[in-house]
Formats: C-alpha cells, sequence, structure tokens
C-alpha cells in the first residue's frame, strides 16, 4: 500500500528531524493544545484529511541537517501559504459555519495563535537563495480557499513548524 510507506518514510524523516531538534523543544504546549482544539472542532483526524498530506513534497524536500539555505527559502514559502490558509479560514465560513458561534471564536482565536507563531518563526528564518524553483511553483497553486485544502494544511501544521523551527534553531546556532 503506497500510502503507508509514504507515511512510514515520513515518520521516519520527522523523527530524523525530532532527533536532531533534541534538546530544542520547538512546539510550545500553548502551540500544541491551539492546535488540537482546532483539529478536534475541524474533524482533522479524518481519514480523507490525512490520505494525501499536503506537504509531504516539503518535508520530503528538506535536507535532514535542516542548514541548507534552499531549506530556508522553502519553509518561508510553505509559512506563508499556512497564514494565507489561516486568514481565510478565519475570514470566511467554509470550515466554520458547521460549529456553533461559540466554537467558531475559539477556533478563530486558535487560529490566531498559531498565524501569531508562524510569524514569529517565519521572521527568524533569514535566506538569500532561491533555487527550489519546482517546491515554491507548488507551493503557490495550492488552493488556499478550497476547505478540503485548509483541513489538510491544518492537519499537517506542527509538522512544518516542528521543521521550521528546527531549520531557525540551526541558523540562529550557526550565526553565533
Amino acid at each position: 500500500m503506497p500510502s503507508c510507506s509514504v507515511s512510514l518514510g515520513l515518520l521516519v524523516l520527522l523523527g530524523g528531524v525530532l532527533a536532531y531538534a533534541l534538546p530544542f523543544q520547538a512546539i510550545s504546549e500553548n502551540l500544541k493544545q491551539s492546535h488540537e482544539t482546532i483539529a478536534t472542532d475541524l474533524g482533522l483526524t479524518q481519514l480523507e484529511v490525512n490520505r494525501d498530506p499536503l506537504f509531504d513534497f516539503v518535508i520530503r524536500t528538506i535536507n535532514t541537517s535542516c542548514q541548507r539555505k534552499e531549506d530556508i527559502v522553502l519553509l518561508n514559502a510553505t509559512l506563508d501559504v499556512y497564514m494565507r490558509i489561516f486568514s481565510s479560514v478565519r475570514h470566511h465560513k467554509h470550515l466554520l459555519n458547521k460549529l456553533s458561534e461559540s466554537k467558531q471564536t475559539e477556533v478563530r482565536e486558535n487560529l490566531k495563535n498559531l498565524e501569531s507563531k508562524a510569524k514569529e518563526l517565519k521572521s527568524r528564518l533569514v535566506c538569500q537563495n532561491q533555487n527550489i524553483e519546482d517546491a515554491l511553483s507548488e507551493l503557490e497553486r495550492i488552493k488556499v480557499d478550497d476547505p478540503m485544502v485548509q483541513k489538510k494544511a491544518l492537519a499537517q501544521f506542527l509538522q512544518i513548524y516542528q521543521a521550521a523551527s528546527v531549520v531557525a534553531e540551526s541558523q540562529a546556532a550557526s550565526a553565533k
């Protein structure tokens, strides 16, 4: 089953990234809680949402050493897509219309938290090399207003955030 092997490969790669990041803890409890609340309220754990992860190509493209400038460009572009998705979900009712008003407010606040964290992380990722045109083009083609794309992206946010955090931390350490 190809999706299982892709998932296994992603888990191995993510494990390598996470192991490299230790003891650096990029994902705070607050961020985890915000993401968990959104995942529960919007049904992000459903099989159809997780079947073909939206940003697998980004994770596969990143060198596990997380020190290439191309990785930083790619992660900055990915975080840009996330910020557009967060804004779209907050300002359009596609995903929120099935929730109660109080849940909509809660999800919007949690999305603001994720967006704030992504912006802060993006400001720490600095790069001048633009060599990953294929992946960048693919990121530009992502339809951020599509509800299924939004769900897939939200489901994968912590993976991308962790990878970008590791690159940012590595970059900060090498600048010292």
